[in-house]
Parts: C-alpha cells; structure tokens; sequence
C-alpha cells in the first residue's frame, strides 16, 4: 500500500532544518496499512501510534521477548511505504555503530589524490575530510538524512545497553539532530517514525521515558491469537487455529523458561500444515518439540508425558470454548 506523505504545518520542532512530515495524513490510513500488512492490532494502540506520528514522539513498547513489538515497527514502515533503520542493541555498543564514523581509508586515498594542493589549498581540503562524504553512516544518521519521506527508526532491545548510550539517544529524539566531533551538528531533513523496544532486562531511564509515547505489550489471548494466525498463517481450519492457539496459550502459562513467541506459533503453523496434520495429539510430542521447546529445562519438562498430554487437554478446552463462543454470537446475530 503507497501512502503519501504529507507536509503537516501545525507540527513543532526545535530543529529548524527539519522539513516535518508525517508518515500518516489520517487515522484511517494506518488502520487500512496495518491491515495490509497483516499485523492484528487492537483500536487503542492503533490511536498511539497514529499519535505517535502526528506528534512526533517516539514510541516505547514493553513486553516479554516475542509479543509483536518489534514487528510493529517493520508493520508500520510497511503500513506508510517507507524503509526501516534498524539499530540492534546489544551490551557494549558504542557510538561508532549508532552513529558511524569516518572512513580513515578513503579519507587516505583522497589525500594522495590531493597531494599536489595540501600546501596551496589544506584548509579546504580538511573541511572535504571531515565532511559526509567520508563518513560511513550508521542507522541513527541514515534515519534523518531520509528525504524524500519519513523513514521508521526501529532501536531494538534498547535495555541491553548502559545508562551513557541511552544518554546518547536523547539528543536525537528530543532535538531530532545529532552533534558529531569534526562533523559537526547533522539536523534531521525528515523526522523519523522512532519505535524503541525493551524486553524490560534493565529499567530503562526517566529522561528516554519522557520522550516517549508508552505502549505495553503482552502476549495475546486466545482470541487475539486465532486472529495472528488467520490473518499470518495459510491454514482456514477453524478447530485447529484455536487449538494451536489455545496450546500457545497454556505453554506461555507453564512457567516456561522460554515460553513461545508469536513467531514461533506461527512457524508451529507451518509445520502442522506441512505435516497435514489436522489436529495436535500427545503422539506428536516429539516431533513438535523442536518447535516448542527451545532451552533444555523446557525440553525435560515436555518430555514428560503427563506434561505434554495436560498441555494437549488445555488446548483443546480453549478450541472448544471459542468454538462455543463463536455459536452463542452467531445465535444473537
């Protein structure tokens, strides 16, 4: 889906050199996009992200790992027609991945192309050194040096990193610019969608808060996992949509070690139309473990019978209770 992208003349910035625009000209058009995109969303968020990019905020999104947070991003990039700029975090990321740096070996050959003008011309040509043109830009630069249309900053799992590159951040999704030693002060020519991401391994600190929209995330109810799974998976079978969901559901309530993502539902989606198997079974534990089972506390825990048949009766209660549900709303149609 093309979406346009539209000058917005009522929106504010402290960086005068921002042209601003907005990813979304109506609350209609992200709804119709996330849609097209195939990502289930509920009407709520839906508004917050819609101010989001109005406002121009950042929005922070919290939750256990793999409940759709960071899907949400590549979601809305694909929702407005627009790339991402994704910076992965990690402990120990420095400033150089985020931002970039100056590339010393091009900056070396411009120099023995220049070397009959450094005594006539060397201010001029340090000015070309410590110019973009020998900067290798890293995604938090690329992100606001978009120009055609507002890209979508992802910062991913931003928990993993130390109070100093959170500080870091702050320049940018406060002032939309970013200050680089010999570069100078760079200003956003688009402002950028900016979703950060936390699986909540540190708290993160007050001053990111402040800047941020703040989104919860949790894994999703049976019914909201049906509607993951109809709109993301091949399969039609409506039984087996609320078994696998209501499977996904009690191992995400069995104190996993690492209970299973929405991704990872969705690969078991996959494989159980591979199979051609139309209804999940005790016999098909192990088979399914692979896909279930991804630590090896986890693995002992399936591998024990009573456990994995409990898990099967569980499943198929929740199948039968949307099963009912759905007859009762069908009979007051």
């Amino acid at each position: 889906m093309s979406v346009e992208c539209v000058f917005d003349s009522s929106a504010v910035s402290s960086a005068p050199a921002v042209e601003v625009r907005t990813v979304f000209r109506s609350a209609e058009v992200p709804a119709a996009g996330l849609a097209d995109a195939r990502y289930v969303i509920d009407p709520v968020t839906l508004q917050v992200v819609y101010l989001a990019a109005k406002m121009h905020k950042p929005l922070l999104v919290e939750g256990p790992p793999g409940c759709g947070k960071t899907e949400l991003a590549y979601a809305v990039a694909a929702a407005a027609d627009t790339r991402v700029e994704r910076l992965q975090c990690y402990e120990g990321i420095t400033e150089e991945k985020a931002i970039g740096k100056f590339d010393e070996s091009l900056q070396a050959l411009f120099l023995e192309t220049q070397k009959e003008d450094l005594g006539q011309d060397w201010d001029g040509i340090r000015n070309r050194l410590h110019s973009l043109d020998f900067f290798a830009e890293g995604p938090l630069l690329r992100a606001l040096r978009h120009k055609v249309k507002p890209c979508v900053l992802l910062i991913d799992e931003i928990d993993k990193v130390d109070h100093a590159f959170e500080a870091l951040l702050l320049e940018i999704l406060s002032a939309w610019q970013l200050t680089v030693p010999k570069l100078g002060t760079i200003n956003a020519e688009t402002v950028p969608f900016v979703v950060l991401s936390s699986n909540e391994e540190r708290r993160l600190g007050d001053p990111l808060r402040r800047r941020c929209l703040y989104l919860r995330f949790e894994y999703p109810p049976v019914e909201r996992e049906v509607e993951i799974l109809t709109a993301r998976s091949s399969h039609r079978e409506g039984p087996l949509l609320g078994q696998m969901a209501g499977l996904a559901h009690a191992l995400r309530g069995w104190n996993m070690e690492k209970p299973p993502s929405i991704a990872e539902i969705l690969d078991l989606a996959q494989a159980l139309q591979i199979l051609g198997v139309k209804e999940i079974m005790p016999e098909q534990r192990d088979v399914l473990l692979p896909l279930l089972a991804k630590t090896e506390g986890d693995r002992g825990r399936l591998l024990l019978r009573e456990g994995f048949d409990g898990l099967i009766v569980d499943s198929k209660m929740y199948r039968d209770k949307l099963y009912t549900m759905s007859i009762v709303r069908a009979a007051a149609v």
